[in-house]
C-alpha cells in the first residue's frame, strides 16, 4: 500500500494518541476526566493508555512500513551469511506479524487494504534473497554472454513491482498472529512471478530452514502426517504478483538476474544464456499478444495451450524431486511451465487497463466533507 493510502491510517493512529496524551497534559482536561470517572483514573493511566494503544498498532505508525520493508532488503542483501542454491529456487519464505486494531475494518477482522503492507514486506525479504548476488554481479559489469542490446544499454540494473493481485478466503480476528509464505512462482520473457500465502501462525511446520540451519525442523513423523494435511485449510489470503528486471528504461529477461544469482541448475547444451530464444520459451503472456519468430502472434489462450503441451504428463508438485536426485535443468523448466500456466491468467487481466471509461459519470465525492 502506498504511504498516501496509508496517511487516514496513520492520522487516526496518531490522532487519538494525542488525544490520550493531550488529556495526560493538560491539567484541566485531565481533571475534567477524573472527575468524570470518578477519580479512578490518573494521568500517569492516562499516558500508559496512550502508549499501550501505540504499542498495539505500532506496525500504522509514520515510518514503520519503511523500516520493515527496508529492514528486509538490508538484511537478506547484505546481512545474510547463507547462500541460497538452485534446487531451493522455489523454496518459501517466512515473514511473521500480527493483526493490529487499526488494521481491522468495521466487520472487526482484518481489512483487506492492510494485507499488502505486510505483503510488501514478506516480498521484499523473498526479493532481497533473489536478486543479492544477481545485481551485484551485472551491476559490478559482469556482462559476459549477454544480448548486445542489454550491454549497450545505459543505467544500472533494478528491479520493479508491476502488479499484485489478492485474493481472501477467511477472516483474520484482531490481534490473530499470522505468517507469510512468499517464494517465485514463475517467470517468461519479461516478468517474474510471486506467489504469497498468508496462512494462520504455526499451523504449517517446516522441514527445516535452508538459511537458517540452527533453527530446527519438523520429525520425519511430524513430516508424513502434514503430507497427509489439507494445507489449504490454513490460508486466509493469497496473493500473486509480477516484477520486472530493467537495465536503465530497458526490460531485461528476468531468467538473467536468476542466472547471475546462481540460482539456476546448470544449463543443457543447446540452451544458450538468456533470454532464451522464442522456440524454447513461453512468451509474455499479453492481452494485445505477443511476437514470435514467425512474425505471427500470440495471445494469452495460445500460450496456455503451448505450455499445456510442453508440461505433458510430467507435472510436479511444489518443485519437489526425490533427495537423492539432482535438481537438474528439466526439473527447473517443469516447474516453471506449470507456474506459469496459472500465472498467465493473472497477466490476461492486464487487459483491464483498456477498460476506463469517460463521458457520462455517476457523481464526484470527497472522502472528507
Amino acid at each position: 500500500m502506498s504511504a498516501v493510502q496509508r496517511l487516514p491510517m496513520m492520522a487516526g493512529t496518531l490522532s487519538v494518541g494525542a488525544s490520550l496524551a493531550a488529556i495526560a497534559g493538560v491539567p484541566s482536561l485531565r481533571h475534567r476526566v477524573a472527575h468524570l470517572l470518578s477519580g479512578r483514573i490518573t494521568g500517569k493511566m492516562l499516558w500508559l493508555l496512550a502508549a499501550a494503544f501505540a504499542l498495539l498498532n505500532v506496525k500504522n505508525l509514520p515510518f514503520v512500513w519503511h523500516w520493515r520493508v527496508f529492514k528486509g532488503l538490508i538484511y537478506q542483501i547484505f546481512l545474510q551469511k547463507h547462500e541460497r542454491t538452485p534446487k531451493d529456487l522455489f523454496a518459501p519464505m517466512i515473514t511473521s506479524s500480527f493483526n493490529t486494531p487499526y488494521d481491522c475494518d468495521y466487520n472487526l477482522h482484518k481489512s483487506n487494504s492492510t494485507y499488502f503492507a505486510d505483503l510488501d514486506v514478506s516480498r521484499a525479504h523473498y526479493m532481497g534473497s533473489v536478486i543479492r548476488t544477481g545485481l551485484q554481479r551485472l551491476n559490478a559489469g559482469d556482462e559476459e554472454g549477454l544480448p548486445a542490446e542489454v550491454c549497450a544499454a545505459k543505467g544500472k540494473y533494478y528491479v520493479a513491482l508491476g502488479a499484485i493481485g489478492c485474493f481472501f478466503h477467511r477472516e483474520i480476528a484482531p490481534l490473530q498472529r499470522f505468517e507469510v509464505y512468499t517464494r517465485i512462482l514463475s517467470w517468461d520473457r519479461k516478468w517474474m512471478y510471486l506467489v504469497s500465502h498468508v496462512v494462520k501462525k504455526g499451523a504449517i511446520k517446516p522441514d527445516s530452514y535452508i538459511l537458517q540451519p540452527w533453527k530446527k525442523g519438523k520429525g520425519v513423523g511430524e513430516k508424513k502426517k502434514s503430507d497427509e494435511e489439507d494445507l489449504k485449510k490454513h490460508v486466509f489470503a493469497t496473493s500473486i504478483a509480477r516484477y520486472v528486471v530493467k537495465k536503465g528504461r530497458l526490460t531485461v529477461n528476468p531468467e538473467i538476474i536468476l542466472e547471475r544469482s546462481r540460482l539456476l541448475p546448470k544449463r543443457p547444451a543447446g540452451v544458450g544464456l538468456p533470454p532464451r530464444t522464442e522456440d524454447s520459451v513461453v512468451p509474455t503472456p499479453a492481452t494485445d499478444g505477443t511476437p514470435a519468430t514467425d512474425g505471427a502472434v500470440k495471445g494469452p489462450e495460445q500460450i496456455a495451450a503451448e505450455v499445456s503441451s510442453k508440461l505433458g504428463n510430467g507435472e510436479m508438485i511444489n518443485g519437489e524431486v526425490d533427495e537423492d536426485e539432482d535438481w537438474t535443468w528439466d526439473h527447473m523448466e517443469t516447474e516453471r511451465l506449470r507456474g506459469l500456466k496459472m500465472a498467465s491468467h493473472f497477466d490476461k487481466l492486464s487487459g483491464i487497463h483498456d477498460e476506463i471509461r469517460a463521458g457520462e459519470v455517476l457523481g464526484q465525492y470527497s472522502d472528507w466533507f
